[in-house]
């Protein structure tokens, strides 16, 4: 909200989403994650986050992946990669695939689905989160 005699820089960026939009400055970002809540099962809580990113720094939808798979395996505690590969998503597109299993506490293990896309140099991260039975 403007004060009547506040002197603001004009806005660079105008963010849209939903039923609003907000004018960004020019020296911040939108970073805005989309995430979906699931049901509670097994005390874990199911959903699936969306990321864009509008500043890919690579050209190649591997070079994009493997970046980011590298970033997860350092932040996960107890982490271990089960599967990684190249998929097509429901409309063709080109797609890649990495589930992660997890142990957020030592009694718990969860799976982690993360697919990358890479549309021009804008990226696109799906996380889902899920148990072995819940999958």
């Amino acid at each position: 909200m403007r004060m009547p005699n506040a002197q603001f820089p004009p806005p660079a960026l105008t963010h849209k989403a939903n039923d609003f939009s907000l004018c960004l400055r020019e020296d911040w970002k939108d970073k805005t994650l989309y995430t979906i809540i699931g049901p509670v099962t097994d005390y874990i809580q199911h959903n699936i986050i969306i990321s864009v990113d509008k500043e890919v720094q690579v050209s190649t939808l591997h070079d994009y992946a493997d970046r980011n798979v590298n970033s997860v395996l350092g932040e996960l505690k107890a982490r271990r990669l089960l599967k990684q590969d190249e998929i097509k998503i429901v409309n063709g597109m080109p797609a890649y695939r990495a589930i992660f299993s997890w142990w957020p506490r030592d009694d718990m293990s969860m799976n982690r689905e993360k697919v990358y896309l890479l549309a021009g140099m804008i990226g696109y991260k799906l996380t889902a989160s899920f148990t072995k039975k819940t999958r």
